[in-house]
């Protein structure tokens, strides 16, 4: 009897090892915009020089690149995006603000399969874009998205801005195989871009 045991104890550390290294047990890689590496002010974008399709930052194995913002009645935009202070609290310290721009996430470098996203937003005006997986890029309301983009489902939530501001804040969740994530706004903020 004791000749068992003394091969079992052993194996269920191995077994336990194995079950923690499994890709479904891989834990969240988060963006949450916050010094370092982002320093408030820091710009991406027309004003530093760069231009759609441009490297704007690598951080926890994700890649963020800036990218033309479409609009409504068509056509492109190509302004800036930055560390901020938004001025509603809708995540905690700093985020990333929009303006007529679009930034993709790349999650190809976190080292494990992407099933999930989420991120936090903040939506003072105007309206927003957004692609999953290469797909065309939807333009109008974050909140009127279509329930699947890119092979994956979205769903957004929403609440009002507490008064007097107008606007609304949420969370984005997609479910799915996530390699890419094309978001921005007009006046629109983001933090909290996890990926698991």
């Amino acid at each position: 009897m004791k000749s068992r045991t003394r091969y079992i104890v052993p194996s269920v550390f191995v077994l336990f090892a194995v079950l923690l290294a499994m890709p479904g047990m891989a834990q969240p890689v988060c963006i949450t915009f916050e010094p370092p590496p982002f320093v408030l002010g820091t710009t991406y974008g027309a004003p530093v020089g760069q231009v759609s399709g441009d490297l704007a930052f690598v951080t926890s194995g994700i890649s963020g690149f800036v990218y033309k913002f479409s609009q409504v009645g068509g056509g492109t935009a190509f302004s800036r995006a930055f560390i901020d202070t938004a001025p509603v609290s809708f995540s905690p310290g700093q985020s990333l603000r929009f303006n007529n721009i679009d930034l993709q996430f790349d999650f190809s470098g976190v080292g494990f399969s992407v099933k999930k996203v989420t991120l936090s937003y903040l939506d003072l005006g105007g309206y927003e874009n957004l692609a999953i997986n290469g797909s065309s890029v939807y333009v109008g309301e974050l909140t009127a998205a279509p329930a699947i983009l890119g092979g994956v489902n979205v769903a957004v939530t929403s609440t009002p801005v507490p008064p007097p501001t107008l606007g609304k804040m949420g969370t984005v969740t997609l479910k799915g195989a996530v390699r890419t994530l094309r978001i921005g706004g007009q006046e629109f903020w983001i933090d909290s871009v996890c990926a698991q």
